[in-house]
């Protein structure tokens, strides 16, 4: 059997500025602590700001201002071949 592995994916857009981030855990759970660590993180770049989520899943959330910048952060299943 092989072992599965949770990737994931933060994307920041701001003005000038965009950033990504990528890592890999082991176990969803430790995945998922992160990913809402993540959430926290992101939503700080756009205190005061006025926007909506555009997806709101369990494994993926992306908010937008109203001027399109915002955040995306996913969680992958990774199986390797």
């Amino acid at each position: 059997m092989k072992p599965t592995f949770f990737l994931l994916t933060t994307l920041i857009e701001m003005s000038e500025c965009v950033s990504d981030n990528h890592t890999l855990y082991d176990s969803e759970e430790k995945a998922l602590a992160q990913f809402q660590t993540e959430i926290e993180e992101c939503s700080e770049n756009f205190v005061g700001q006025s926007g909506e989520y555009l997806i709101e899943l369990p494994t993926c959330k992306e908010w937008r201002n109203e001027d399109g910048y915002g955040f995306t952060v996913s969680i992958e299943e990774v199986t390797p071949q």
